[in-house]
């Protein structure tokens, strides 16, 4: 049986040492007639540098006696192109270059060693100085070559990962690296790219570069792409990630339910990790390479899902958000805009903006594509000439949670004791208490800061499913829709939640203080009692009643 291949992108390794492969080499083709100098954004642990690996091994001279034994059982080995094993990959990973002292020369350092390795490897008599910048002695190399006729083919992987980090801690240092300024050798490295794709003889035959947002590309080459963004073409949409008929395969092959559960918990895995869109037209939505992988190589080595279904390589650095949802120390709109995604307000934009600068993300409509290319919101739908935007899974709605309730914290806003608050939806799991509830709305009286914050029903829901999404015993999920009515919170076991525990329908209703009377409120919760014999709670299912007026619980009760 072949082993899991979770965590490992070296695409020869693969290959040859008995890993499972899902077979991208059909892509090869699309990707030639796309042209000559691409770039494929995708969020974190999608799968694009095995991608990226995948193309080097296939167009590298280098393995041209190894094509047989790597691709010999791939769609790309029975179908080769002209263009198989024929150029001379440079190859470079900026997600090596760190960000500790001086990153001009930690980037130089990275980039001279991939490009000796890269001389090394051909056997080409060239000699770099390292003690020159990355640019001049990729200069070097390029117009050398050019008289010898050697095809290049330039790979580079994660190409924004140190620079984004930069960007998040300290926006000065990101602009010394994308100005015009002489220090600014990344973006001379990228001038001298750009360059050579349109250098009459140039060397530099193609070029595929992967990354996690556009922002950098936009900030190095002035507004004008390298080459080709193929991120939102429909034909590239599952070129990483993993499809439902993938998925089926590779379930049937480890012998697997493909209800893909367990514990019989009525919640699918689908909604743990699922759910990504990359084009508006894409009939299917795709899953997270890495989530997939985690989980299956849990149910194959201890036959039980993961103990935390969120695996700690799918969580993007907290300081990157905050970054975003500050202004001039203060929290901003995008920080609401997080608030309405958690409460399951689709958010809206008419373009999904792909290229734009770091220096104007901060903007509403940029700061939605930033958070989509990110993988922390996907395409819901395309409707009247609108992209509607949701949290695409479970997994992803934990983490926002973790960023709102990190934030809240850190601005001392909203402090809770987490341990106490755990305990509470402990005993909601297992007692049906109510608790729960009753200690969050003490808190927010305890903590007066968090009420300049409380603006209308969106909020309160955004905020309860923040905080509920924080317990490892529920999905908490929103809007779902159950005998033509919508429920707002419910409640759903996990799936790695062996004991038999209470799951909870929430019915939340809100009036603003100016407007609150004991007959609204006896409405609201009339309404809200009919809507809970609509859904026809279950017998292990908890109805639970709350109303808040302002930023006052002043109902909560169970009608089950």
């Amino acid at each position: 049986m072949k082993m899991i291949p979770y965590g490992i992108s070296d695409f020869r390794d693969v290959k040859l040492n008995n890993y499972y492969y899902i077979d991208k080499t059909h892509f090869i083709p699309k990707v030639e007639m796309y042209g000559r100098y691409l770039y494929l954004i995708r969020p974190r642990r999608f799968g694009k540098s095995l991608f990226l690996n995948m193309l080097a091994f296939y167009y590298d001279v280098y393995y041209k006696d190894e094509f047989d034994d790597v691709l010999g059982d791939c769609y790309i080995g029975k179908n080769p192109t002209k263009e198989a094993s024929s150029y001379y990959i440079m190859k470079f990973d900026f997600s090596a270059v760190s960000t500790v002292g001086d990153v001009n020369q930690n980037f130089s350092d990275i980039c001279n060693v991939d490009m000796e390795v890269f001389l090394k490897k051909y056997k080409i008599e060239l000699k770099i100085d390292k003690d020159k910048p990355a640019h001049k002695n990729l200069n070097y190399i390029l117009k050398h070559l050019k008289h010898q006729e050697t095809p290049i083919y330039v790979m580079i992987d994660e190409y924004d990962n140190f620079i984004n980090n930069i960007l998040m801690h300290d926006e000065k240092d990101y602009e010394k690296l994308v100005s015009s300024e002489d220090q600014a050798i990344y973006k001379e490295f990228f001038k001298l790219l750009k360059a050579g794709t349109t250098d009459n003889g140039s060397s530099l035959k193609k070029m595929f570069i992967t990354g996690v947002s556009p922002l950098a590309m936009f900030d190095v080459t002035s507004g004008s792409n390298i080459g080709v963004n193929i991120t939102n073409e429909y034909i590239f949409n599952d070129a990483v990630g993993v499809t439902k008929e993938e998925l089926k395969t590779l379930l049937t092959y480890y012998n697997i339910k493909s209800s893909f559960t367990s514990y019989n918990s009525n919640l699918s895995i689908d909604d743990w990790y699922d759910s990504y869109k990359f084009h508006k037209n894409v009939k299917e939505t795709i899953y997270n390479t890495d989530m997939i992988l985690y989980y299956v190589k849990s149910l194959l080595l201890t036959n039980e899902p993961p103990q935390n279904l969120v695996d700690i390589n799918i969580r993007t650095d907290y300081s990157k958000l905050k970054y975003l949802v500050y202004t001039h120390r203060k929290l901003n709109g995008n920080f609401n805009t997080l608030q309405k995604l958690l409460g399951d307000d689709e958010v809206t934009t008419l373009q999904i903006k792909d290229s734009f600068s770091a220096f104007e993300m901060k903007k509403e409509d940029n700061f939605i594509s930033l958070l989509y290319y990110l993988g922390l919101i996907t395409i819901d739908k395309f409707y009247r000439g609108k992209y509607y935007f949701k949290i695409p899974n479970q997994t992803i709605r934990i983490i926002m949670a973790e960023y709102i309730q990190q934030a809240l914290k850190e601005e001392e806003i909203f402090k809770i004791d987490l341990n106490a608050f755990q305990n509470t939806i402990q005993e909601f799991a297992y007692d049906g208490s109510l608790n729960i509830f009753k200690f969050l709305s003490n808190e927010i009286e305890k903590n007066s800061k968090v009420r300049d914050y409380i603006e209308g029903e969106n909020f309160i829901k955004g905020f309860l499913v923040a905080y509920l999404s924080l317990s490892p015993f529920y999905a908490v999920l929103t809007e779902v829709e159950r005998n033509k009515g919508f429920v707002d919170i419910l409640l759903r076991k996990a799936p790695n939640i062996e004991d038999d525990i209470a799951e909870g329908v929430i019915e939340l209703k809100y009036i603003p203080r100016s407007k609150f009377t004991q007959t609204l409120l006896n409405q609201k919760i009339e309404d809200a009692k009919e809507q809970l014999e609509q859904y026809k709670i279950q017998s292990n299912e908890i109805g639970v009643i709350v109303v808040f007026s302002g930023w006052e619980m002043v109902y909560c009760q169970r009608y089950d």
